[in-house]
């Protein structure tokens, strides 16, 4: 038997890594719909035992393109999750105790612990090209960098998720105030996307590496499904990643393609380029000090959308655009006492330029 090779984006976001973590697949880059994303910084749970496979996926997404955020229809979406959480009970119940923490314990986990990502992505069908810096600090705070270049025009800009309820952006093009989660959707879902696909194509873990590995792995049926609270990517089978992956003094380099089948072309393949580098850095992990001056950055606060308590369905997540603070420590202090339960919502908008300005990351 089978079972789907999927991974959820969690930021305590609703956290790849990022706050932007991984849910079905083990330990995680991001998390799944049901609550704020996680980092991708603590080893995934282990992957259950075989279970029964799912259906084979239909043609059901709404149109978009590979790699950029989408949504998916909700009730199949919800006859989706239903099959799969069975399916991963089954399997759960079939592990014995010491099978599970063996299993937490394997090397491909190493894959998601690392704390700095460069990830290069090109879609040539798709129009997209990008450029997307990961860090995740000892505190699972997570900074993204981003350079887009999309058939809409390019998009350039930071992120910085904090303490899993705040996000703050700089310089992005948002579409409208308290957009915020479908700027990070992207980078989110092709970051789970390569964190799976490094442990297929290296599944004793980054410390197993000697040398240049050349890789080559398929598989005809099984559709790589990856998702964050907000959206969801799905790559189909039969499906093949080619390429090459070799240690460095740093960490790890990796230069991919994945090839899968079209979602409109019955005969068609989606071709999808990942390249980039992997660090897992304790001397040196990324740091993001109190001292560092909000200035210029946009506070969104991560919370669910309001709906009915009653409602057995994970809740959707909202990036409110609140008013700003003038330091980051300030920014944790706040949330130290609660933020944002009882703050009020604002329009969006930066925290005013002042003539001395502190360094920023």
């Amino acid at each position: 038997m089978t079972r789907p090779l999927r991974t959820a984006a969690r930021f305590g976001l609703a956290g790849a890594f990022c706050a932007l973590a991984i849910s079905a697949a083990p330990a995680g880059a991001m998390g799944g719909r049901g609550g704020p994303p996680s980092a991708p910084a603590q080893p995934a749970p282990a992957q259950p035992a075989p279970a029964q496979a799912l259906p084979a996926e239909p043609e059901r997404l709404a149109p978009g393109q590979v790699g950029k955020p989408f949504m998916v229809d909700p009730e199949a979406r919800a006859a989706e999750e239903k099959r799969a959480a069975e399916a991963k009970a089954r399997a759960q119940a079939a592990l014995s105790e010491d099978e599970r923490r063996k299993a937490v314990q394997k090397p491909a986990a190493q894959w998601y612990r690392g704390n700095r990502v460069l990830l290069e992505i090109e879609e040539p069908s798709a129009g997209i090209k990008a450029r997307w810096q990961f860090e995740r600090s000892t505190a699972n705070d997570i900074r993204v960098v981003i350079d887009e270049q999309r058939k809409a025009g390019p998009q350039r800009g930071t992120l910085l998720l904090i303490g899993q309820k705040a996000l703050l952006t700089r310089s992005l093009q948002l579409a409208r105030p308290g957009s915020a989660l479908p700027a990070i959707d992207g980078p989110a879902l092709l970051l789970n996307l390569t964190l799976r696909m490094l442990e297929r194509a290296v599944p004793g873990g980054p410390q197993s590496l000697r040398g240049e590995r050349v890789v080559k792995v398929a598989d005809p049926s099984v559709a790589i499904v990856v998702d964050t609270p907000t959206a969801q990517g799905l790559f189909l089978a039969p499906w093949t990643l080619t390429g090459k992956v070799r240690p460095t003094a740093e960490g790890v380099a990796f230069d991919f393609v994945l090839r899968s089948r079209s979602r409109t072309d019955p005969d068609g393949f989606h071709s999808t380029a990942l390249r980039g580098t992997w660090q897992l850095d304790d001397r040196a992990p990324p740091a993001f000090g109190d001292d560092l001056s909000l200035e210029g950055w946009q506070l969104h606060s991560i919370q669910p959308a309001p709906g009915d308590a009653r409602s057995p369905s994970p809740p959707l997540w909202l990036a409110v655009p609140r008013p700003g603070f003038q330091t980051l420590g300030e920014l944790r202090q706040a949330l130290g006492r609660g933020w944002p339960e009882n703050a009020p919502a604002a329009a969006a908008a930066p925290v005013p330029a002042s003539p001395a300005k502190a360094p920023r990351p």
